[in-house]
């Protein structure tokens, strides 16, 4: 079962995602976006969306796949060293 958080966490967290963006505010307390978006959608339902709203929509979901892109090239380059590392100790131990 999920952890549970107050009612007062709730507003909170929510008024800082409007003031700093969803992604940015879920890093920073430490929970899922997907609790923001729950949390939002049970006080305020989703509407059909706006122009605006949609924007803002791309706008985060461009900024998830930076992120998300900057993680993987992370991944990708501890893997390397690994790899690298694991051979290296692979060829001492032969010897």
């Amino acid at each position: 079962m999920g952890k549970r958080y107050s009612e007062e966490f709730r507003v909170e967290a929510l008024k800082l995602m409007e003031e700093i963006g969803r992604g940015a505010a879920a890093k920073k307390l430490g929970i899922s976006v997907n609790s923001l978006d729950e949390w939002r959608n049970k006080t305020h339902p989703p509407s059909k969306g706006t122009k605006a709203e949609t924007e803002a929509t791309v706008a985060e979901l461009q900024e998830q796949i930076k992120a998300m892109e900057k993680e993987m090239s992370r991944i990708r380059k501890e893997n390397e060293f690994l790899e690298e590392a694991t051979r290296f100790f692979a060829s001492h131990r032969q010897k």
